[in-house]
């Protein structure tokens, strides 16, 4: 559990710093739950709410702009 809040507080941090990245380093970790959540055959609802979670990470990526270049 110490390795997985590790993993989620460096995830945060490059959301952070660099968003365009960092949404991909998320959005990856919520399709790992979700993987996780369905094989065990439980807790569905949670594997769906991370689903969510994971459109919200892949619209950040989409939206943020790439590092070193500037907006118009």
């Amino acid at each position: 559990m110490l390795a997985v809040g590790v993993t989620e507080m460096v995830a945060g941090i490059a959301v952070a710093v660099v968003p365009r990245y960092g949404a991909l380093v998320v959005a990856a970790w919520l399709a790992g739950i979700i993987v996780n959540l369905v094989s065990m055959g439980q807790f569905f609802d949670v594997a769906l709410r991370d689903f969510g979670l994971m459109a919200g990470a892949l619209a950040l990526f989409l939206l943020a702009p790439a590092p070193g270049r500037s907006e118009k």
